[in-house]
């Protein structure tokens, strides 16, 4: 008789044995040739047709091509059915537009993400626009504006930001000022994002220390200023400044610690990852479910379900089926750099970090702690440093220095941020930890040589890879060689 147990692990295993990775490459390549290369829907979906005629009726290698033939084909033709077409630029237009995210404060103006909720060009619906104003015009999430404006496309010169922007959804910009004529809408209600906001905000005095503990606890960044952003962006620890896999690795691994005593339990495992799971949704929640935590919080709960389950679980194959569900869902996200550069940076932990970590480790539990935090920081900031210098046109060397520094200090901050959402007093630890980590990050971009502006094309950051991933995988084979051979001999 099949126990629950057992049927929860068969299916975990059978998952798990699924080979992602050969999955998700040939669909991100076929919503790149999509995006490139303007083809018919119908042309598409015969080709889709065809290739899984191949499948069912070819044999072996045939076989192989033509199952890799059908997942390109589907994920071009999923990209083109998600075309979202031209906007008319300059002609006013009615709408009312619903905040996304707080404003924050830029050089002398603030800028906040809307959506269009409704509009006199019913094509517009549901796209979204930066909105614009001066620096006495702050919005909270979930406010509305009503207005007439024309809206502006982005700058010409700036045609990666527009196009970026163009995969996340964004038609473009509307200007307002506390002096325009608009119809202010607030909030209706407050949500456990305003909640959370609020409460930092009682428990740490104002300044740089809790604009920090706001931004890395609840994805709050309307404090932060210009000149502090500036310093992150130099030193390379940017990052830190948004929600995103590192914040919400760090509340997995509190919650998990939390509930170890569950373990003791009859299918203690399970309930452990079903609570696991729910309180690292409530996180995001919390964070008011920005994209990138999102992002981050699918993956986890993945290898929080594989965690309880497997024996061994390929974090890799987790990383890919990731991927490949949140492609499915909206293609555009692979040409989101917030996407690229969070699936790369975990991808070079797994594929480089762990086995480094394995080849340095010691019989130190506090060694190999710090020797952990290194590698992390080393192996993410190696791996994205080719798209980096492809986007932003800047390589910041000083940041593969000062990373285990700005990660333990991240672990403090994150962690005694949430705590402090409900024991208040331990605000002022998660203030002087972001102190500090201000200190660092400031310290660091003060470097003469910390940082060089260089500029890498796409088909020089694309042949970086391509190195990566040939080095990857003769490293990964030659100890399944070695062991072959050791058994023959």
């Amino acid at each position: 008789m099949i126990t629950m147990r057992g049927f929860y692990e068969n299916i975990a295993e059978r998952i798990a044995k699924i080979p992602m990775a050969m999955v998700v490459v040939p669909f991100a390549v076929g919503i790149f040739f999509a995006d490139a290369v303007q083809s018919p829907i119908w042309l598409l979906f015969l080709a889709c047709v065809v290739s899984l005629i191949g499948v069912i009726t070819l044999t072996k290698w045939w076989q192989n091509c033509a199952l890799f033939a059908m997942i390109f084909a589907v994920g071009a033709l999923l990209h083109s059915i998600s075309y979202r077409g031209e906007v008319e630029y300059g002609k006013p237009v009615e709408m009312l537009l619903k905040v996304e995210t707080s404003s924050a404060e830029r050089e002398g103006y603030t800028s906040a993400e809307a959506t269009i909720e409704h509009c006199a060009d019913a094509s517009l619906n549901t796209r979204k626009v930066v909105v614009w104003g001066d620096s006495l015009t702050h919005f909270r999430a979930g406010d509305r504006l009503r207005l007439t404006t024309p809206i502006r496309p982005f700058r010409a010169e700036r045609e990666q930001y527009a196009r970026l922007m163009h995969h996340r959804g964004f038609v473009g910009s509307v200007s307002v000022n506390h002096r325009a004529t608009y119809e202010y809408i607030p909030a209706e209600k407050r949500t456990l994002h305003d909640w959370a906001v609020e409460r930092l905000r009682g428990a740490i005095p104002e300044g740089d220390g809790r604009a920090v503990v706001l931004a890395m606890t609840t994805g709050e960044r309307g404090e932060i200023r210009t000149e502090l952003r500036q310093h992150y962006s130099a030193s390379g620890a940017s990052h830190l400044l948004a929600v995103s896999g590192l914040h919400i690795g760090i509340a997995f691994m509190l919650v998990n610690i939390l509930l170890l005593p569950l373990v003791l339990l009859r299918y203690g495992n399970l309930l452990r990852s079903i609570l696991a799971i729910a309180l690292i949704w409530l996180y995001v929640w919390l964070c008011g479910m920005s994209p990138s935590a999102v992002r981050a919080a699918i993956m986890f709960s993945l290898l929080q379900f594989s965690l309880s389950s497997l024996r061994e679980y390929a974090s890799i194959n987790i990383l890919a089926g990731t991927a490949f569900a949140m492609l499915a869902l909206d293609s555009h996200l692979l040409f989101d750099i917030s996407f690229q550069l969070s699936f790369i940076a975990v991808a070079g932990i797994v594929l480089w970090g762990m086995q480094l970590y394995c080849i340095a480790s010691t019989r130190f539990k506090i060694v190999n702690t710090i020797v952990g935090i290194m590698i992390v920081g080393i192996a993410s900031t190696i791996a994205t440093m080719p798209l980096v210098a492809n986007t932003f046109s800047t390589i910041s060397l000083v940041g593969i220095l000062i990373n285990p520094a700005v990660i333990l200090l991240a672990n403090i901050v994150v962690l005694s941020g949430i705590v402090a959402l409900a024991l208040p007093f331990m605000g002022v630890v998660a203030e002087v930890a972001a102190e500090w980590q201000n200190r660092v990050v400031e310290w660091a971009a003060s470097l003469p040589y910390g940082h060089f502006d260089i500029a890498i094309s796409e088909g020089a950051m694309w042949g970086i890879y391509a190195i990566f991933a040939i080095v990857t995988l003769l490293f990964w084979l030659l100890p399944k060689r070695e062991k072959e051979q050791k058994i023959e001999g």
